[in-house]
Order: C-alpha cells, then structure tokens, then sequence
C-alpha cells in the first residue's frame, strides 16, 4: 500500500510540472501580437495552444519603411589629363558616356594637359592654393611627390572598399601618415618581349614558357645574348649610354625590391652593395658590344623595333611594361604581327621574384576642389566599376590596377598580333607578385637625376660603377639636408 500511495504522489507531481511547463493561452496571445517586422508584407503562421488543441493564427506582419535613394552629386567638374588617356581612352570607350548617363546633371569639362604640363601646373596650384582641377590623372613616378606636398583631398573613407581589390603595392605612393589620397587606374607589370624570329634563327627556343625557363636569370639572359649576337649579328635590346635615364636599371631594382632610399626608414640606399653589383651586371652586356646605343623614344629605337626582315637584324628582346603590347601593335611595329613573344623578365639571383613595375596612373582630387562629391562620384565611377575598367583596358590595353577584372574573357583569350599566345595571364600574374620598392618617392625626380648621370659617367668609362652611385647617393643626401 505505501508503494502504491508513493507512486500515486510522484504521478501527480509530475502532471503539475508538465502543466506548468506548458504554455498558457494568455502567454501564447501575447507572442501571437507582437509586431513583425520584415523587408515586405508577408503572412506569418504562429501556431498557439488554446486548452491543449492546437490552433493557427495567421499574422500580417508590418513592412519596413522604404529607404530613400541618396541624392547624386551635381555641378561642374574640371579633369586634368593627357590626350592618349582622356580622349583616346575614356571617352573613345564610352565610360565618359556612361558616366554622364548615370549623372546627368554633372558636367564635366576635360583639359588636356601633357604630362610635363601637369607636372608643371599642380604642384604650382596646389601651392597656391587656387587654380588646381576638381581631378587630376597623375603617373606613379610623381604621386608621392604630391601627397607629401599637400594639397590633395584625403580619400581614406572612400576609398576603403577598395584597399583589397587593387594591387597591393599601388597603394605605397598613395599613402601617407595612415591615409589615402588616390584611387588607382592602371598597373605597369614588366615582362620580357623577345622576337621569336631571331630566337630562331639564334638556334634558341621560340615557345614562350620554354623561352622563360631557358633565360630564367640575368646570367641566362647574357648567354642568349651571346648567341644572339654571334648567330645572326643582331643586339639583344637598346640601352644607350651618352643620354641613359636609368629605366631598366630601375625596373631591375624593383624586381629585388631594391631602390634609391628605404621606404620604411628614410635611409638612402643608392650607393648599397646591391645597387652597385645590378649597375655592374648591366654593364657586362655594354663592355661584350651586346646592346645597341639606341636611346628609347627616339626614331632609330622605333626602328630597330619594327624592322621586319630578319636581315635587317631588328633587336630581339625588350623588357618593358605591358603597355607597351599596344604600342607595338598600334604605332611602333605595326608590322611585325605574329613574331613577338611574352616572357616573364630574367631575375638577379635563382628564385626571385620575377615580377617589377615601370608607370602605372592614378587620379587625384585637389582639397581646393568646390565639388568634391561629383569628383568622387566620376573617379569611382571611371576606376571601382569592373565594367568601366574592362572598357577602358578594351580600348587601351593598360592593365587594371582592379584585380577583380582579371577573370573576365579579356584576359582568357590569344593575341594573334604575338602568334596566338596569352599574354594577357602573364601580365596578370606578373602584377600580383610586384614587390614594394624605394624606386618611386616623395624625391624621385631628384633621386633618379643624380644616379642617371652617374649611370652615363659609368657607361663612358669615367668611374667605375661603385664610384658612380656614391656620388650619386653623397649629392642625394646632400640635397634632402
């Protein structure tokens, strides 16, 4: 009996905590009218307990307010910038087009300016205070001269979606002090073009990724230029003497992540044991008679470039940056289609990086623009649009400092003017592995003239290289006294 009266008790004590565990009618009313919230009406099922039956309740839910679009810039807006960049390139693409259709009430007037007239012009404006444009194109080898001098609008805020979608290095001459003044256009991945003709007939592989295993390093490169130069007569590639500015010495430099000073401490470096045995290792090619004394830019270098027949001996290699794929093909050697091929540039010591930097744009928004929110609007419309990018790439053929652009078609497809290769997935890969280097800064121009002369007083015979760059680096120092 005293079991079963025990057992009885533990039933009963169970069934009230069930029952106090389940819901009420009144609980389950409060929950039922409790206001919803979602992006649009829709009808929500609750299911309530009335008595233990359960029971459906349908309940129309309250729509959230709708948010307002924000009101887009208007007004006028001045752009500096060259002609091959602005008319040639944004406005023939129809990005200019684009942009005044999605602003329409934002005017934009654009004065072309060469690049020495901007270099002139800006600084003095951003001076004076008066007189700068609402934006302005600048290369990369004057940017960090412009934001250490001040003058530039601060674009870190805006310009944060973006941090980790352009090329990481292009952001070095942009920053200053934890902030940003600059949104990147085009990136300058250097690479080696060679003419597969004279290869051949040099008895040297012809195939791009046979051709980049065989000259892997500098050493590589000036043994194919012996043999170049011994089967055919031929130059390996330009590099004048008497009026040298240091162009491919300085793409050297990168490659090593090497320069005229130190980027994280100030320290001039042009005088380092490194920089001397890069200036020595060129010189080899010059003391061996294996390089043309053809200064770039000029007519005859134009020519060695575009000669078409073999006999003719054309040079057979270049290292440059990928803009210079539409140069050859659109002015330079329209006529040489189907004989150039694209390796990756040879490196210092076996295992670098195969990768430099030579140019490279961006734009700019003075602090004394009266419009800085449509100059905004135009630089991020023309620069962070994948759409605007690939236009103005289609057009021109300068790689994308936006990354998030390089698995599009444009860059899946052969090029017939370099015998059906991709070129386009070297220059992308080349651009991501472009390490930091001292070569663009605040002093660049300053830098790049004193080692240029020594470059020439070491080219004549004068000094030995070692001599060159300490008195180049001595009147560096000198100056930033």
């Amino acid at each position: 009996m005293k079991r079963l009266m025990a057992l009885l008790i533990t039933v009963v004590v169970l069934a009230s905590l069930v029952a106090a565990c389940a819901p009420t009618p009144e609980v389950v009313e409060k929950v039922v009218k409790e206001t919803v919230v979602v992006e649009k009406e829709v009808e929500v099922e609750v299911t309530k307990v009335v008595a233990g039956t359960p029971e459906t309740v349908v309940v129309t839910a309250t729509p959230v307010p709708p948010t307002p679009e924000p009101e887009k810039p208007t007004g006028q807006i001045v752009v500096w910038g060259w002609t091959s960049a602005m008319r040639d390139t944004i406005e023939a693409s129809g990005v200019l087009a684009d942009f005044q259709a999605e602003y329409p009430d934002i005017e934009v007037e654009i004065v072309y300016y060469a690049p020495t007239d901007v270099y002139t012009n800006l600084p003095l404006a951003l001076t004076a205070g008066e007189g700068a444009p609402d934006v302005c194109l600048v290369e990369n080898s004057h940017l960090a001269e412009y934001v250490h001098l001040g003058g530039l609008l601060d674009l870190t805020d805006r310009v944060q979606p973006y941090l980790d979608k352009m090329n990481d290095y292009k952001w070095y001459d942009c920053e200053k002090d934890g902030k940003y003044y600059c949104l990147p256009w085009d990136s300058g991945p250097v690479v080696m073009y060679y003419r597969r003709d004279v290869f051949e007939a040099a008895g040297l592989p012809t195939d791009p990724t046979e051709v980049s295993e065989t000259i892997a390093t500098w050493e590589d490169y000036l043994e194919a230029c012996r043999t170049i130069k011994e089967k055919t007569g031929a130059y390996c590639f330009a590099h004048n003497k008497a009026n040298n500015f240091g162009r491919l010495y300085e793409m050297v430099l990168w490659q090593q992540g090497l320069g005229y000073y130190d980027p994280d401490t100030g320290e001039v470096t042009a005088d380092s044991p490194e920089n001397i045995e890069t200036l020595e290792m060129l010189g080899q090619f010059w003391e061996e008679d294996l390089v043309s004394d053809s200064l770039e830019w000029q007519d005859p270098w134009y020519a060695e470039l575009g000669t078409v027949n073999l006999e003719d001996q054309p040079i057979a290699t270049l290292i440059e940056a990928s803009w210079m794929d539409v140069f050859l093909k659109s002015w330079i050697a329209p006529g040489t289609a189907g004989k150039w091929g694209v390796a990756y540039m040879p490196v210092v010591e076996e295992g670098g990086v195969r990768a430099s930097n030579d140019g490279g744009s961006v734009f700019v928004i003075p602090e004394q623009s009266d419009n800085p929110d449509a100059a905004w609007a135009f630089v991020e419309f023309c620069l962070g649009r994948e759409k605007s990018q690939l236009k103005l790439f289609a057009i021109s053929g300068f790689i994308p400092s936006l990354e998030t652009t390089y698995d599009d078609a444009l860059f899946l497809g052969g090029d017939s003017y370099f015998a059906g290769q991709n070129t386009r997935k070297i220059y992308a890969d080349v651009v991501a592995k472009i390490p930091r280097a001292g070569v663009y800064g605040p002093d660049y121009n300053m830098m790049n003239g004193a080692v240029m002369v020594g470059i020439q007083r070491y080219a004549a015979g004068e000094v030995t290289a070692e001599e060159a760059l300490k008195e180049a680096a001595a009147e560096i120092r000198a100056s930033l006294e």
